[in-house]
Parts: C-alpha cells; sequence; structure tokens
C-alpha cells in the first residue's frame, strides 16, 4: 500500500466490494508517520470484514425509515414515486440501495469524529443518505435536505 501525501497528510484509493457493488474506497491519514503495520493489520481487518460495516448501514437504514421526516423515509418516497407508483414495499426499496464509496478517516483527532462516511442510494441519477460511522457514537445518518 502506498500513501500519497507528506506531513500533512496522505490519501490511499482504490475499490472495495460492498453489498455486491464496486465501490471507491478512499483512506485519509492526518498522520502518516504514525500509520505503522499494527495499523496495517486493523485497516486489513476492517477491509476484509465488510459485512460487519454493511449490516450496521442498513440496520441504521431500516430503523431510520420508521421515521418520516429522515433521509431514507425521503428516498424511499423518491423511489417509490420513481419505481412503485406510490405503493413500494421499503424491503424492496432496502435491496435496492447500494453504497455509493467509502471515505474512511482513519486517524481523525478528538473522540466522536467520522471514522468511515459512506452515501447510498439506488440510482446515481438519484440522491443519496450519508451514513457517518462514529467513533464511540455508532452510525449516525445525516438530516434530509429541505426542499428550496
Amino acid at each position: 500500500m502506498e500513501l500519497v501525501g507528506g506531513v500533512g497528510g496522505a490519501v490511499f484509493e482504490t475499490t472495495t466490494e460492498l453489498s455486491g457493488a464496486t465501490v471507491p474506497f478512499r483512506l485519509e491519514v492526518d498522520y502518516p508517520s504514525r500509520f505503522d503495520e499494527r495499523q496495517v493489520e486493523q485497516l486489513d481487518a476492517i477491509l476484509l470484514g465488510w459485512e460487519r460495516i454493511d449490516m450496521m448501514a442498513r440496520d441504521a437504514l431500516t430503523a431510520a425509515l420508521d421515521d418520516p421526516d429522515s433521509a431514507p423515509s425521503a428516498l424511499f418516497r423518491e423511489w417509490e414515486e420513481e419505481f412503485a407508483s406510490g405503493n413500494g414495499d421499503t424491503r424492496d426499496f432496502l435491496a435496492e440501495l447500494k453504497p455509493e464509496s467509502v471515505t474512511m478517516l482513519w486517524d481523525a483527532p478528538g473522540s466522536h469524529q467520522d471514522r468511515i462516511v459512506m452515501p447510498w442510494g439506488y440510482s446515481l441519477a438519484a440522491g443519496s443518505v450519508v451514513l457517518r460511522f462514529r467513533e464511540r457514537v455508532g452510525v449516525e445518518i445525516d438530516p434530509a435536505r429541505s426542499a428550496v
């Protein structure tokens, strides 16, 4: 693995398999001099264990559908109008959702920082829902955007 960057930070970009899709993956390291073999092993474990991250993301999306004001509910209504003539099943919607990318913020300073950021959507032309895996907090979903 080769990090591109220097004293002010570094980036590694590739793709990864997640939820049956190949998605862009970006690793951002604020302190490359601290990125040692132990951290590479931890990163490998994450990259080879996406099933847990996928399950956490899908659980958060499913739970958020219970809130009509949430971003997943807004995206569901958009999907429902486009594909289900207003009679969509949330299971079908959730099956269509795929991660669009993964950004891992490996060593962002401070607690409660975003560690993994993943936008999810059903189509590149449609909107997306952004999930943030936060240290010591868990998965948070960005609020729905207001219509202007």
